[in-house]
C-alpha cells in the first residue's frame, strides 16, 4: 500500500471516529421530570481537574524558496498533524501545546528561465519534492482576559518552535535522459527517486537534514460543546535552513545559486479536538430533602403506580409495569392490544386475533368461542342478571331502535336489519382467507355487536 493510500486511510478513520466519539462521550443532562427535579441540583464545580487534550489537523502546505509553490502531491498526500495540549491555568488564557506533523512539500520552475548558464548553475535540477516530519512545541495565548464568560468563538496566537527533518528528492532522471536544456524540455516522471543529498549535485560534500525552526499561529477557535471545539489557523515556519528544497544560496565552490533567504513554510489548517477526560465544570448534586413551601401542589407529582411517570402525564395511572416513558402505559410490543408483561407470544403478526393471553387464534378457536356462546344454559345453572344499556347504547338510534353500524351493513346479506349468526360466520371466513377488508379490531367489534342485538 503507497503512503499517500495510508495517509488518507489515517485522515479519514481520525475525523469519522473522533467526532462520533466525541458526541457519545458527551454529558448530555437527564430530563427527569416530578419530584425528581426537587431532589437534584446542578452546581459549578470549584476547581475541576483537566487533563492533556488530543486534536487532529489537515490542510494545505506552502513553499516559499528558490522554486515555486506546487499543488502537485499535496493533494495525494495531505499534512497529518497530531496536537496534545494542556491549559496552563485555571481560566483557560494560556495552553502548551506538544505536535507532531508530517507532509509533503512540492516546488519546481514553472518557467525555465532563458539563459546559457542555467545548466551550470542548477545542475539540471527544475523541481523537488520534501518530505518532512516536524515535531514542536508552542505557547498559545487565547485573549480570556478580553472577556467575562469565555466565548464559543475565541481568537488566538502561539509562538513557539520545531525541529525539521527533510529529505529532499527530484525527478532528475528519466530513463537515464538528462533534461534538455537548450531545447527547453524538462522530461519528468514525478516519482522523485533523485535524492538531492546522497548524490551530492551541487558539492556541499554532507549536509544535515533537520533544521529549528520558530513558528507563528494565528486563527480562531469555535466550541462546538465544552468538550468538543474546531479551529480554523494559519501556521507560519521560519526555518533555519535553505536547503529543505534541495537548492543551497552557494554551491561547494562559493557560486552563488540560489536566493539568501532561508526556505520558509506556511500551513493553513483545519483542527478538530476532543476532551475526553477532563472533569466535568458542572455535576449535579442529589439532596436528602426537598425545600418546599406549605402551599405546594403534591398532585404535580403524585405517581400512585410508582413506575416514574408523574399522574398528570400518565394515561395508566394505575398500572406500575414495564411502561411506555411517554405515555406510562405497559409496553405492548406487537400491539395486539395484550401488554407485554402478560402477552404470552410477544411477537405476533399485525392483524391477527388473539386471546386474553395475547395468543394467536386459529378461525376454528374464534368459531368455537362463538359457538360457546350460544350454547343453551339448563335452567337449573341460569340466574337472573341485571341488564344495561351500556353495550347496546352505542349501536341504538334516536328513537331506541338497534341499528346495524355503516361498515357492517355489507354483513347483512339478506337486508333484514340483523346479523345473522351464519352471517357473522361468513364474515369471519372472509377475514382469515384475506378476502375481507375489515382488521382485527373490526372483527372484535362485530362480534361485540352480534351478541349486542
Amino acid at each position: 500500500m503507497s503512503k499517500s493510500v495510508t495517509r488518507y486511510i489515517i485522515i479519514l478513520v481520525l475525523f469519522a471516529l473522533l467526532p462520533g466519539l466525541a458526541l457519545a462521550q458527551e454529558e448530555e443532562e437527564e430530563e427527569r421530570g416530578g419530584y425528581e427535579d426537587l431532589l437534584f441540583q446542578e452546581v459549578e464545580v470549584e476547581n475541576p481537574v483537566y487533563y492533556p487534550v488530543l486534536s487532529v489537523s489537515t490542510g494545505i502546505f506552502n513553499y516559499i524558496g528558490e522554486m515555486s509553490n506546487d499543488m502537485e502531491g499535496i493533494g495525494s498526500m495531505p499534512p497529518l498533524k497530531i496536537n496534545v495540549y494542556h491549559f496552563l491555568d485555571s481560566k483557560h488564557h494560556f495552553r502548551v501545546n506538544i505536535y507532531g506533523m508530517s507532509a509533503n512539500i512540492n516546488g519546481s520552475f514553472h518557467e525555465i528561465p532563458d539563459s546559457p548558464e542555467l545548466e551550470d548553475t542548477y545542475e539540471g535540477i527544475t523541481n523537488f519534492q520534501t518530505e518532512m516530519l516536524a515535531l514542536g512545541l508552542n505557547f498559545e495565548y487565547g485573549f480570556g482576559h478580553f472577556y467575562e464568560q469565555r466565548p464559543k468563538f475565541r481568537p488566538f496566537i502561539a509562538l513557539g518552535g520545531e525541529v525539521l527533518i527533510f529529505n529532499p528528492r527530484s525527478d532528475y532522471m528519466k530513463d537515464g535522459v538528462r533534461y534538455d536544456w537548450d531545447e527547453q524540455i524538462t522530461l519528468r516522471n514525478y516519482d522523485y527517486e533523485y535524492n538531492l543529498r546522497n548524490a551530492n549535485v551541487f558539492d556541499l560534500s554532507s549536509y544535515s537534514q533537520n533544521t529549528p525552526a520558530l513558528t507563528l499561529d494565528v486563527g480562531f477557535d469555535f466550541a462546538l460543546s465544552s468538550r468538543v471545539s474546531v479551529r480554523i489557523s494559519n501556521g507560519f515556519h521560519y526555518t533555519f535552513s535553505d536547503l529543505i528544497d534541495g537548492m543551497p544560496y552557494k554551491d561547494g565552490d562559493g557560486n552563488v545559486i540560489g536566493n539568501k533567504q532561508p526556505d520558509m513554510l506556511n500551513f493553513t489548517y483545519f483542527t478538530f479536538g476532543w476532551d475526553p477526560f477532563s472533569e466535568s465544570e458542572t455535576k449535579t448534586m442529589e439532596r436528602l430533602f426537598a425545600d418546599i413551601s406549605d402551599d405546594f401542589d403534591y398532585t404535580v407529582i403524585a405517581d400512585q403506580d410508582r413506575d416514574g411517570i408523574t399522574d398528570l402525564h400518565d394515561d395508566c395511572p394505575e398500572q406500575g409495569t414495564m411502561v411506555d416513558s411517554t405515555t406510562g402505559c405497559p409496553i405492548d410490543s406487537d400491539r395486539d392490544g395484550v401488554p407485554d408483561f402478560r402477552d404470552e407470544e410477544p411477537n405476533t403478526p399485525e392483524g391477527v386475533v388473539v386471546d386474553e393471553q395475547g395468543v394467536q387464534m386459529s378461525e376454528q378457536d374464534v368459531l368455537d368461542r362463538l359457538n360457546y356462546n350460544m350454547v343453551a344454559v339448563k335452567r337449573e345453572d341460569s340466574y337472573m342478571m341485571p341488564v344495561t344499556r351500556s353495550r347496546t347504547a352505542k349501536y341504538t338510534g334516536a328513537e331506541g331502535e338497534l341499528q346495524i353500524p355503516g361498515k357492517f351493513r355489507p354483513v347483512d346479506k339478506n337486508n333484514d336489519g340483523e346479523i345473522s349468526y351464519e352471517e357473522l360466520l361468513l364474515t369471519i371466513d372472509r377475514y382469515f382467507n384475506g378476502a375481507s377488508d375489515y382488521n382485527a379490531d373490526d372483527i372484535y367489534e362485530l362480534n361485540d355487536f352480534f351478541f349486542a342485538q
